[in-house]
């Protein structure tokens, strides 16, 4: 790691910062191998002789790695020892469908926020097939994935949950204009829905509250202009609103995390 903190994640493919704590190291993480003193993860790479290791320029390594990748040396996502073979298909049928994605307005892979959903869901279930769900929840919606493609890759189960958490995103009218009612049919939907789907919503909401709360602590309110909603008051209702509508996980450490989240990013 460079005294500037970047690296290179193999998890996400990309070049992160730690000190702008854009690691996404966890439970979640597919490289995940356990636990230090304090309760730090412990990366599957560390220390291992490999194109992972530190090196001063982590763009330089991927671009060695891209074109590894490209050429098929290299899988596009990693291949660790113990991880579940169906959770491993999904991580890199997720990786390859959200491939040149990045978090908007930032150089942050989009499949880190995958990864740091998945640290929150691997807290609230241990069931494989919602996991599985979670991993891919935002293929249909963000990518050229159909949910017949999720269906016959992953079975109906996964599709149906999917299909039951994606946003209808009203193609053709922009984004902008649509914010609003969006979320407020997120949030309806939200009362009746099954609980399964309100571990990927949970889980997909405290992973964007977190990250929220880390871009904020270093470019502060500008951050929302980047967003189709500027409001910054009308997102803390959204989130707010979310909070509510799940407080049947109140118990729960990811919730208690979602909520501290919340009151530090907007009071």
């Amino acid at each position: 790691m460079m005294s500037k903190g970047n690296f290179y994640c193999r998890a996400v493919h990309g070049v992160l910062n730690t000190c702008l704590d854009e690691q996404v190291c966890g439970k979640g993480c597919p490289c995940y191998c356990g636990m230090k003193e304090k309760q730090i993860p412990i990366c599957v790479y560390d220390g291992e002789d490999s194109v992972e290791n530190v090196t001063e320029n982590p763009k330089e390594l991927w671009i060695k790695k891209d074109a590894a990748i490209k050429v098929g040396e290299l899988p596009l996502f990693p291949l660790v020892n113990g991880l579940d073979e169906r959770l491993a298909k999904a991580y890199a049928f997720s990786a390859n469908a959200h491939r040149k994605q990045y978090r908007k307005g930032t150089k942050i892979p989009y499949f880190a926020h995958i990864i740091m959903a998945m640290n929150y869901a691997v807290e609230l279930t241990d069931d494989i097939e919602l996991l599985t769900a979670v991993i891919l929840h935002d293929t249909v919606e963000d990518t050229e994935v159909t949910l017949e493609d999720i269906a016959r890759e992953f079975g109906e189960r996964v599709a149906a949950y999917i299909d039951a958490e994606s946003e209808d995103k009203r193609p053709g009218i922009p984004a902008s204009d649509t914010w609003e009612i969006r979320k407020q049919e997120t949030i309806q939907h939200l009362q009746t829905a099954e609980q399964p789907v309100k571990v990927i919503v949970l889980a997909d909401k405290a992973a964007n509250a977190e990250s929220l709360l880390k871009e904020w602590r270093h470019v502060g309110d500008s951050m929302w202009q980047k967003f189709n909603q500027h409001d910054k008051d009308k997102h803390a209702w959204y989130y707010y609103s979310c909070a509510e509508a799940l407080k049947e996980f109140s118990g729960s450490e990811v919730m208690k995390n979602y909520l501290e989240h919340l009151k530090e990013l907007f009071g």
